[in-house]
């Protein structure tokens, strides 16, 4: 064997040897994001669990409503107070992740989409109460609640079947 056949052996085999490395990255990668997949909705999970999110469906359902006052806003006890703004906040800050492309829209769904559609309205009208006793302008509460609004704009209708069949797959 020539030393020229011996270097395009070693070329070809070098070629091989790369082409492998990068099917294994692409699956180590394909794995990794799964596997991240996974945790964050292992982290919706925990949060949709915590007692104090729980309170906070609960002051939804039994205290607030479409037609809630500052007076009705103002009874509620401390205790009621902080679950609705540790419910709140917390739906915020996943509205945020998802409008931005840090959650996937189909966890989001999944996770929120039911809570969002029975209590946004009544949380929209908490919202306006509240910025209105704060003397706030419409643009400074879209601000600060940007996240919970993007999720009451966007998963305010039910997804038709199809994408329902999408999200099981």
């Amino acid at each position: 064997m020539q030393l020229q056949e011996a270097a395009q052996i070693g070329e070809a085999v070098s070629g091989i040897a790369i082409l492998f490395t990068l099917l294994f990255s692409l699956r180590q990668v394909k794995f990794w994001n799964e596997n991240r997949r996974y945790e964050i909705g292992r982290d919706l999970a925990n949060f949709m669990n915590t007692p104090l999110i729980h309170r906070g469906f609960a002051v939804t359902t039994l205290k607030l409503s479409e037609e809630l006052t500052f007076e009705g806003l103002n009874a509620l006890s401390r205790e009621e107070k902080d679950a609705m703004n540790a419910t709140m906040i917390g739906f915020n800050n996943i509205g945020l992740l998802a409008k931005y492309g840090h959650l996937s829209n189909d966890l989001v769904e999944a996770f929120c989409g039911y809570y969002i559609r029975i209590f946004g309205s009544r949380w929209r009208r908490a919202v306006e109460i509240h910025a209105k006793a704060m003397m706030q302008q419409p643009e400074s509460i879209r601000m600060v609640w940007g996240g919970l609004y993007w999720l009451m704009d966007t998963l305010e209708e039910a997804p038709n079947s199809e994408n329902t069949n999408e999200l099981a797959t």
